[in-house]
């Protein structure tokens, strides 16, 4: 498990790092341009915005995106195998492992996608007075730690409930391998639409409640 956790780390992580600065440089340039805010308030947008919406949903679509497909392969090639399961909790006991290794690859993308964030809003914003490290240092400072854990608690259980439509998908092959390509054509617009759902079910009721009761 551990060595395919690493496995997708060095194949998902510079593609998160990417797509996390092309997403950063056009946020702030977004703000900037149309909104009309400052640098600084624009950076700090970009900061509070990364937490609460971007990452999360941003690292597990390129989860399911760059680790879905092979990891719906070897669930159907282990499907195959084994005896089928008899109750729903022996097929969970069975795979649990999987879904708890998805959920940390996520946690592993986090860092990246967020200093891709953090480096294209700096290199679209340029303030003169403060060096590039300095920046980066006063951007940290304002990561909250409970935002910041939400940020990885959120992206451990999206990409945890995509990695379950791919498990759920491969028990439904009967025949062979053959069927993966149909499989994939299905799982991976399904993982998509769990995610998102999962997103709007976050902001949409979890934020309110907890602002009512903090």
């Amino acid at each position: 498990m551990l060595r395919r956790i690493l496995q997708e780390l060095a194949e998902a992580a510079p593609l998160a790092l990417l797509v996390g600065a092309v997403i950063g440089t056009a946020m702030v340039g977004l703000l900037t341009g149309t909104e009309g805010e400052s640098s600084s308030e624009s950076l700090e947008a970009l900061v509070l915005g990364s937490l609460q919406v971007v990452t999360p949903v941003g690292v597990s679509l390129i989860w399911i995106c760059r680790c879905a497909p092979l990891r719906l392969a070897v669930a159907v090639r282990r499907h195959l195998d084994r005896a089928p399961a008899r109750t729903a909790a022996h097929w969970w006991r069975g795979h649990e492992a999987e879904v708890a290794g998805a959920a940390c690859s996520a946690m592993l993308l986090v860092p990246w996608f967020e200093v891709g964030l953090l480096l294209g809003g700096l290199l679209a914003t340029p303030r003169a007075g403060l060096g590039f490290t300095s920046e980066l240092q006063e951007l940290t400072r304002l990561m909250p730690a409970s935002d910041l854990l939400q940020c990885f608690l959120r992206a451990a259980v999206f990409t945890a409930a995509a990695q379950w439509v791919c498990l759920r998908k491969a028990a439904q092959v009967k025949g062979s391998e053959g069927e993966l390509a149909r499989l994939l054509a299905d799982a991976l617009p399904e993982s998509l639409l769990v995610v998102m759902g999962l997103e709007v079910i976050w902001l949409t009721l979890l934020v309110p409640l907890h602002g009512t009761y903090a």
